[in-house]
């Protein structure tokens, strides 16, 4: 028997990892942020930053503040009558003023005994205000030490002088930012003198770093290191000393914290999952993922699984028989050798019947999907198939792998995929396998999975190649069950919704498996049907099994019209896209359909998460936020979709594509069926027609989703190049998932096609000149980086 993969968590030893890391970590980074910032930032890249210009600038702004201080006090000199007055109005706005005398010009004598003190230079400055009506404040020196600062003015035939207290002129510099220190000074014949300092009294006396030109009566602005920065010589040392031991003590204690916290819940969680019968299956420590795997699978293997009463009533899953000898002899190592990679897709498994997929491929499949399902804790699958030519026999190999590594398997047949996932839920199974082509032509086939609750995808799905090309299965022989699950589906669905009045409904099922379904679900809810092509035959006779393509939906447009119906519906081969024809045969594109439903949605969920796929309408994200949500984009993709709605907790979510998710009052899945119900019921609620109901909403001019045929090896290549070598001049660019480039007046997404050999291309736009626009846009681009591609738009 193979070797069995569990979950992956983490090991005890892990917990300890990080934390070490940390520590030793926090000293490097220490040692190298210390030495940087303290030492060599400031002498270096400061000193530089002001050398090379911001000292001057420094200069014009603290010229320009003792400007306006002079303006102030010119203006408060006039306007004032008395001394006292004056003060008082310069004191309020300039607190560093301290007197303001007045002078007769014709009278100056020195007097170095009046306060302030009146110098040579004193009565220099009031002779020249006297005459010329302006003069340059300076620093005044007393004893060769600064006394004051010497502003004057004149009026009324006076001169008047004005001091201000040196030091309080540091409000000159505004902000300084980083370990400097900026300095006012003037200039006289024997050096200089320092007026103020950004730093106060604790001024530097070294020599600056850099200093301005001067300016005003011989002014400048110094700038020094600060010298309350720490010396490297005492502090680093230290430093480094204090953050080694920190780093030691989180290493210490973090791992005790963080394991002791994390057992505690792991083991909480555990016992909840027995006595709820839930195991879950992502546990963080390995220990758990182990045991919980274990105990999953004696449980599935002990316990006859009773249906939910509400959804089963009297119906019992009848009890399984041991399967049949494995009748397919098959070389598992010849098909690891000859599989296709391509058709390992990122959210399913697709492929041509008879070229990349065949009854072999799809055995070797089940066997790895089964021996992974182990590997999860699961014991128990639910298979289903949809309507294809193909689907029978390719799902008989698919019951045979799965039973051959041991599983025990619930067939419900022929069904639409949500039932199959609302199966995973109402039974208590939480793995299924849906075989279909979805919908892509008749000749294709595939698989989407879902393994413990999740559907795979990305390198969970690579993980079912790697599991085929190493030959990792397991061997046992499991037991079959077939179960009718189309009842309690419909019953589910009708005891949800409610029509306050009968609709007449139009319905298109594409010859897909919804046909046995939708006629009947309809007729519970009341609607007068009409039906269209709901016999299933696998070769899509009338039109391809694709509701986003408007050629397909052209029947049910003409039936709405002709019979005057309500609205029309259709859906893709299995039954998870849904398409849309209003009353009066107009097709309602997804994005304008999940309008409707996320306002609802709103309406009773303020501040709920809408999710949408970068095809949708900018304008979706208009009526999200006009309805108190939160709109988030998100990858194109069920799988994505289905992940990203779990993670974020939305409680709706869809698709350009037509994949509609509502986990209010619903499973959260892509279910078409239900969300076709869930329109039916806020149509049956308003008075106007479904026409005039989606006309309230916005709408631009829009492309279909056009697919250029491009072969898989290439498309992701095309995608990446057109990334990195096109500049879209003016967009604002959006690579969740391929090219989304938003203009102002619309936007175009280019992306290459899980599904299919093509790159998907959408635009809309405000109007069809803007949409011509971008068309030209991508074309031209296009055909830069890839000439010889034949665009189809």
């Amino acid at each position: 028997m193979a070797k069995s993969k569990v979950a992956k968590g983490k090991s005890l030893l892990s917990f300890f990892v990080p934390a070490l890391g940390i520590g030793a970590l926090l000293v490097l980074l220490a040692a190298a942020a210390f030495y940087f910032f303290g030492y060599q930032q400031p002498l270096k890249e400061q000193a530089s930053f002001y050398l090379q210009s911001s000292v001057d600038e420094k200069a014009q702004q603290v010229s320009s503040k003792i400007a306006q201080l002079e303006a102030d006090i010119k203006q408060t000199i006039e306007t004032s009558a008395q001394e006292s007055e004056m003060l008082a109005n310069l004191k309020t706005k300039y607190p560093s003023v301290t007197s303001v005398t007045s002078y007769d010009p014709d009278n100056l004598a020195v007097n170095m005994d009046a306060s302030p003190a009146v110098t040579h230079v004193t009565l220099e400055l009031l002779s020249k205000v006297a005459q010329n009506g302006q003069a340059k404040p300076e620093l005044i020196l007393k004893n060769s030490q600064p006394d004051y600062v010497a502003f004057v003015a004149s009026a009324n035939d006076k001169a008047y002088l004005i001091a201000v207290e040196p030091n309080q002129l540091a409000q000159v510099f505004g902000s300084v930012q980083g370990p400097i220190e900026l300095q006012l000074l003037q200039h006289f014949d024997e050096g200089s003198h320092l007026i103020s300092s950004s730093k106060g009294s604790s001024a530097s006396t070294a020599a600056p770093l850099a200093e301005s030109q001067k300016f005003g009566a011989n002014w400048s602005v110094a700038v020094h290191q600060d010298a309350n920065a720490f010396s490297p010589n005492f502090m680093l040392p230290l430093l480094l000393l204090l953050a080694a031991i920190g780093g030691l003590v989180i290493a210490s204690i973090l791992p005790y914290l963080g394991l002791n916290k994390t057992l505690k819940s792991e083991a909480r969680s555990f016992i909840k999952g027995i006595s709820s019968n839930r195991m879950p299956s992502n546990y963080k420590v390995n220990f758990f993922n182990e045991l919980a795997a274990s105990y999953r699978r004696v449980h599935q293997t002990e316990e006859v699984e009773a249906a939910p009463v509400d959804l089963m009533e009297e119906e019992e899953v009848p009890s399984g028989e041991p399967v049949e000898e494995d009748k397919f002899d098959v070389d598992l190592l010849q098909i690891a050798e000859k599989i296709n990679p391509e058709i390992f897709r990122e959210y399913d498994v697709r492929g041509e019947v008879g070229k990349t997929l065949n009854e072999e491929i799809v055995y070797a499949l089940g066997r790895a999907i089964g021996s992974e399902a182990y590997a999860r804790g699961e014991q128990k699958v639910l298979v289903a198939r949809d309507g294809r030519i193909s689907s029978p026999q390719l799902h008989q190999a698919l019951v045979q792998g799965l039973l051959s590594s041991g599983r025990d398997i619930i067939d419900l047949g022929m069904v639409p995929t949500p039932i199959m996932y609302f199966a995973t839920g109402a039974l208590n199974v939480r793995s299924g396998v849906m075989l279909t082509g979805s919908h892509n032509p008749p000749q294709h086939n595939g698989l989407k999975i879902v393994l413990a609750g999740e559907t795979l995808y990305g390198r969970d799905i690579k993980g079912l190649l790697n599991r085929i090309k190493d030959n990792d299965f397991l061997s046992g022989k499991g037991r079959k069950k077939e179960l009718d699950f189309e009842q309690s589906y419909l019953e589910k669905v009708v005891s949800d919704i409610n029509l306050e009045k009968p609709l007449k409904v139009a319905v298109d099922c594409g010859n897909g498996v919804t046909g046995n379904i939708l006629p009947r679900l309809l007729q519970a809810l009341g609607c007068e049907v009409i039906a269209l092509h709901t016999e299933i035959d696998g070769h899509f006779p009338n039109h391809h099994p694709d509701p986003n393509k408007a050629k397909n939906l052209q029947d049910l447009i003409e039936m709405v019209k002709s019979e005057q119906a309500d609205l029309g519906i259709a859906f893709d081969g299995d039954g998870d896209r849904l398409g849309v024809v209003d009353s009066s045969g107009k097709i309602i594109w997804t994005d304008r359909v999940m309008m409707l439903l996320a306002a609802d949605v709103l309406s009773r969920n303020h501040g709920a998460e809408i999710l949408f796929d970068v095809k949708c309408s900018r304008y979706l994200v208009d009526v999200i936020k006009q309805n108190n949500g939160v709109p988030v984009m998100w990858k194109t993709g069920h799988s994505l979709m289905k992940a990203k709605m779990r993670e974020t907790g939305a409680l709706f979510g869809g698709e350009g594509s037509g994949h509609i998710y509502i986990k209010e009052r619903w499973n959260g899945f892509d279910d078409a069926i239900y969300a076709a119900a869930r329109v039916l019921e806020l149509l049956a609620k308003d008075t106007r027609s479904s026409a005039e109901v989606f006309a309230g909403f916005p709408e631009g001019v829009s492309s279909e989703e056009i697919n250029i045929p491009i072969p898989d090896r290439v498309k992701f290549k095309l995608i990446d190049a057109l990334s990195k070598k096109v500049d879209f001049d003016g967009a604002n660019i959006n690579t969740i998932d391929g090219i989304r480039a938003e203009y102002e007046q619309g936007w175009f997404l280019i992306r290459a096609s899980n599904t299919t050999p093509s790159v998907v291309v959408k635009f809309e736009a405000d109007n069809d000149i803007a949409l011509d626009r971008l068309k030209s846009i991508l074309k031209t681009q296009l055909g830069v980086v890839a000439p010889k591609l034949k665009v189809n738009f």
